[in-house]
């Protein structure tokens, strides 16, 4: 069995030959399972091996520090003797009593007779398992069955997984950067207190900042924008009409700099600058670009504003690309702006975005604009077509982007995205043409950099990329994607053919999938690139999770997209103060919570919310007591009767 997965894993490119000898002699000394000796070792990290077990043994995985949060029942443990769970290597963590089914992690789940064997004496009609490594369902043992709160962090200082549980949960989610729990952010956001030691319930710019200035350079880029989410969301909460206002500016902001090309650090400089957009100004007054140019007063305090968000976060040490937007929010394309009255491409791409997305749900959301009235869509892509002040590239990108097909397609996908860089702007928009046909949803980027960006940060989940860049770029480039367990096995297809021989080998040694040949037939490359992405998938490829509002996406659009798939994973509803989920299970709703509703009276409620903005994550674990069994499809029907 050790060599058959040893040979397994290094054919899916996971780990080298000599990790798996080495791996194989460390297991002679501690009798450990070869997963768990390359997990100890470090040769391989906890997510990638749990994502490639769980596609061999055709279930889902849970990670370490899934575990160690699990909130697991003490009915639950009462199905299972300790002593059997300490013997067999699993841990009960789920109940269904409706369906009699328990659900467990356990290291083989493979193992069909030791299943069997679990739902005979736990007297269950099914037992469901998922897989996780020998060493973290040991610690989860210690820490449910026995209430050891050290149990994970023995784990951290031993040799047992020499990764941090930030790190585990990293590779778990798809993201190499440390991820930061709410009791994090809570921490950090408490600065401001009144006598009697309770927190404030707003928080003001000054404490903001503070608060910012906490986690900036503690937290990789990732982490802090979703920390600037929370934060300012928390500054947000007292202004009724701009409630959840900057998270859907820059939101949207996010997705049209992926639309029209930016690179994935000047997608992240558009985010962060988005956020900040409207910090240090005049609460009682929103200017766009429309009221700016409609109203001298207007134009002349926002002219006084526009560096108040730099001035104010100078402690932070933003990137220079975020700054660069911000002084340049006001300004027009046609020149008419403020302050400097830049004009087309001396605009950077950034504030031209955010400038373009403010006004127009100021116009579709802010009945105080300055129409006088609230413009439906298609009247507010038109009246910003019409005027001269907005870009319009990112106008038309807007109004694709407006449309909620895209956002349809991120759901379907699972958030999954090809990739698509090549030096040839003709190639790159022909073949997103014909991927987007097949309903995949795909980015371009013009430089090897931006690749490189999308593969740090997990977004990537297949690579199409041009032979114009050159042998050695490409290779230095697949070699990179190559070396870390979390991409390692990422489809990497070339468009063109080397016609040296030995060019063409060394890219196949660096790890290149296959080449596609030009000049290119759009139609067919898609095919090629699809059935690789596809491919993906099927041997585990984890998924994204996908964040809009039911502005872009109906809710019970979004709910027939979900239900009809089959989805598993949680779909969390935020409307203010009213918050709540729907965990599924291949298209049943087996958990749902909405405000102070549990079960089945939480469903309706949540999913026919007027407004609300939505986070689908298909990787998503329950780890409460189920309290609910409906098939999402069927609800959803009765909903649209």
């Amino acid at each position: 069995m050790a060599k058959r997965l040893g040979e397994r894993l290094i054919e899916a490119g996971l780990v080298s030959a000599e990790a798996v000898d080495q791996a194989l002699s460390h297991q002679k000394i501690t009798q450990h399972r070869l997963g768990d000796c390359l997990v100890e070792l470090g040769l391989i990290q906890e997510g990638a091996l749990l994502r490639f077990l769980a596609t061999e043994f055709k279930t889902r995985f849970v990670s370490a520090e899934k575990l160690a949060q699990a909130k697991i029942a003490q009915e639950v443990l009462d199905k299972v003797p300790v002593r059997m769970a300490e013997k067999q290597d699993f841990l009960p963590i789920a109940f269904d009593a409706e369906r009699r089914v328990l659900s467990i992690v356990m290291a083989e789940p493979q193992n069909e007779a030791l299943v069997k064997e679990i739902a005979i004496v736990t007297d269950m009609a099914e037992v469901f398992a998922y897989v996780g490594v020998r060493s973290a369902i040991q610690a989860g043992i210690k820490k449910h069955y026995y209430g050891d709160p050290t149990a994970f962090a023995s784990m951290q200082s031993g040799a047992s997984l020499q990764q941090d549980a930030r790190k585990l949960a990293g590779a778990y989610e798809g993201s190499d950067s440390r991820l930061m729990n709410s009791s994090d952010v809570s921490s950090r956001t408490s600065t401001g207190r009144s006598g009697s030691g309770k927190t404030s319930s707003r928080v003001n710019p000054t404490q903001l900042r503070e608060a910012l200035g906490a986690v900036r350079g503690t937290v990789g880029e990732n982490d802090f924008v979703e920390t600037l989410n929370i934060l300012v969301s928390l500054f947000e909460m007292p202004r009724k009409e701009f409630r959840g206002h900057s998270a859907q500016i820059a939101r949207q902001s996010q997705l049209l700099a992926r639309r029209i090309g930016l690179q994935p650090r000047d997608v992240t400089n558009v985010s962060i600058a988005a956020y900040l957009h409207d910090l240090g100004k005049k609460p009682e007054k929103h200017f766009t670009l429309p009221l700016i140019a409609t109203s001298p007063e207007a134009k002349s305090e926002a002219k006084r504003y526009a560096r108040a968000p730099i001035k104010l976060f100078e402690t932070v040490h933003l990137p220079g690309g975020v700054n660069a937007i911000l002084a340049q929010l006001y300004e027009a394309f046609d020149g008419t702006g403020v302050p400097q009255g830049a004009k087309g491409e001396d605009i950077s791409a950034g504030a031209r975005i955010i400038a373009a997305v403010d006004a127009f749900f100021d116009v579709t959301r802010n009945p105080f604009n300055p129409h006088g009235r609230l413009l439906t869509k298609s009247e507010a892509i038109d009246s910003m077509r019409n005027s001269t002040l907005f870009d319009p590239v990112v106008v038309d990108a807007l109004d694709v982007l407006q449309s909620g097909d895209l956002l349809k397609q991120r759901v379907e996908q699972d958030g999954r995205q090809v990739f698509v860089a090549d030096p040839d702007e003709a190639v790159r928009t022909d073949l997103m043409d014909s991927l987007s046909k097949s309903g995949i949803v795909v980015q371009s980027v013009i430089k090897l950099d931006g690749l490189i960006d999308a593969v740090m940060a997990n977004e990537a989940d297949t690579i199409a990329v041009g032979l114009g860049y050159g042998v050695g770029d490409l290779v230095a480039l697949v070699q990179f994607i190559r070396a870390r367990p979390e991409s390692a096995s990422l489809p990497v297809l070339v468009l063109g053919d080397p016609t040296d021989p030995a060019s063409r080998e060394r890219l196949v040694q660096a790890g290149v999938s296959s080449f596609i040949p030009v000049p290119l037939a759009p139609d067919d490359a898609a095919n090629t690139i699809r059935a690789a992405y596809l491919d993906r998938i099927e041997h585990g490829g984890l998924g994204h999770t996908v964040r809009g509002n039911f502005d872009e996406l109906a809710s019970l659009e979004l709910a027939k997209i979900l239900g009809a798939s089959r989805k598993s994973g949680r779909l969390v509803v935020r409307n203010g103060p009213q918050e709540g989920y729907l965990q599924l299970e291949r298209g049943r709703i087996v958990y749902a919570t909405w405000t102070d509703k549990k079960g089945e009276q939480a469903i309706s409620p949540m999913l026919t919310a007027p407004q609300a903005d939505f986070a689908f994550d298909p990787e998503a674990l329950l780890s409460d007591m189920p309290n609910a069994d409906h098939d999402f499809d069927l609800v959803v029907r009765e909903l649209t009767k």
